[in-house]
C-alpha cells in the first residue's frame, strides 16, 4: 500500500504531473552526462530513477526499504538499465561506499526533512561520497509549501475549520516553526502523521554550505500552477500550452521572492574542494551480506533515516 501511494505521489491531479515534470526537468539539466557512478538516495519505487539513468551513467539505488527496492527493480525491468543500476539497502546516514565514490548524488523525497535532527549529518555523508567538483541535486519541503499541504489536506478531510479554530492544538503553529525551520511532530490521532522538519532557502542552503556543498542554482516547485487544480487542469489538456506553462514556471520559479511559495524547492550544489585522482571504475564498495533479492543489507546498528 505505501508503495503504491509513494509512486502516484506526483500524479493524479494535474498539479501533482506539474511538480513531478519541473523535478524532472531539473535533474536533467544539472545531472552531469556520461559514464560514472551517481548515487540516488531514496528512491522509493524508481519515479525518477530512469531520469538519473538516462544520463548515461551508473546507479547505485540506495533505499532503507526492501519493499521500495523491489518496485524500483520491477519498474526499471529490461537488459539495459540493469546492466546499469545496483539496489544497495542501506541508511543515508551511513551509506557503504568509499569517500569520492560518486560523480553526482540525487537525494529527492525530501530527505533532508525527513532525517530532522540529524539532517546535518545525512549532509556531511553525502559530502563524504561526493568527489569534488560533483552535483547533488536535493528538494526541500519549505514551510509555507508544508503549511499548504497541511491545510489542503484538512480541506479534503472536512478538518479544516476545526484546525483553523484551534492551530496550536493542531499543530499548525508547529509547521510554521521559527524564520529558518519548522517541525511537523509525530501525532497519528491529530494531524501530524510525520516528523520531520520543513527548512526555508536560507536555512537549507546554510546547511549545505557547512556540509562543504556551495549551491549553484536553486528553483521553486511550481510557484503558479500548485494547489491551483483548475489552472493546472486547463493548461494539460493543450500540449504547447502545457509546454509554456512549465517555462513559465521555471523562469518565475528562480526569483528569489517566491523561492518558498511552491510545492518546497529544488537545489544543485557541488561539492567543494580539490579534485582527487578518479576514484575505482566500480566506483562503490557494498558492505554486508545479500538477501535473497540480490540487494545489500546493511548491519542492524546502521542509523536509520526513514
Amino acid at each position: 500500500m505505501r508503495v503504491r501511494h509513494e509512486w502516484h505521489r506526483y500524479s493524479g491531479p494535474a498539479w501533482r504531473v506539474l511538480v513531478r515534470e519541473l523535478r524532472g526537468r531539473f535533474l536533467s539539466l544539472h545531472l552531469p552526462k556520461g559514464r560514472g557512478w551517481v548515487l540516488e538516495l531514496g528512491p522509493g519505487p524508481g519515479r525518477f530513477t530512469p531520469k538519473v539513468l538516462a544520463s548515461g551513467s551508473r546507479v547505485a539505488a540506495v533505499d532503507l526499504s526492501l519493499p521500495m527496492l523491489k518496485e524500483l527493480t520491477r519498474r526499471t525491468s529490461g537488459p539495459l538499465p540493469s546492466a546499469r543500476l545496483r539496489r544497495v539497502r542501506a541508511a543515508g546516514e551511513g551509506l557503504p561506499f568509499r569517500s569520492g565514490a560518486f560523480r553526482a548524488a540525487v537525494a529527492y523525497g525530501n530527505l533532508l526533512g525527513f532525517a530532522g535532527r540529524g539532517g546535518d549529518r545525512l549532509l556531511r555523508e553525502l559530502a563524504r561520497v561526493v568527489r569534488p567538483g560533483g552535483v547533488l541535486l536535493l528538494d526541500v519541503a519549505s514551510p509555507a509549501a508544508s503549511a499548504t499541504e497541511f491545510l489542503e489536506g484538512g480541506a479534503r478531510q472536512r478538518f479544516l475549520r476545526r484546525i483553523l479554530r484551534n492551530p496550536d492544538y493542531y499543530f499548525l503553529s508547529r509547521v510554521l516553526g521559527t524564520a529558518g525551520r519548522g517541525h511537523q511532530p509525530y501525532a497519528p490521532e491529530r494531524m501530524g502523521f510525520f516528523e520531520f522538519d520543513f527548512y526555508t532557502v536560507p536555512a537549507a542552503e546554510a546547511a549545505l554550505r557547512k556540509a562543504g556543498f556551495r549551491p549553484v542554482d536553486r528553483m521553486a516547485l511550481a510557484p503558479i500552477g500548485a494547489y491551483r487544480d483548475r489552472l493546472t487542469t486547463v493548461a494539460r489538456r493543450d500540449r504547447v500550452a502545457w509546454r509554456n506553462l512549465i517555462e513559465i514556471e521555471e523562469r518565475v520559479g528562480r526569483r528569489p521572492g517566491v523561492l518558498e511559495s511552491g510545492h518546497g524547492f529544488v537545489v544543485a550544489a557541488v561539492r567543494r574542494g580539490r579534485r582527487g585522482p578518479p576514484p575505482h571504475r566500480r566506483g562503490w564498495r557494498p558492505r554486508g551480506p545479500r538477501t535473497r533479492d540480490g540487494s545489500v543489507a546493511l548491519p542492524r546498528q546502521t542509523p536509520r533515516i526513514l
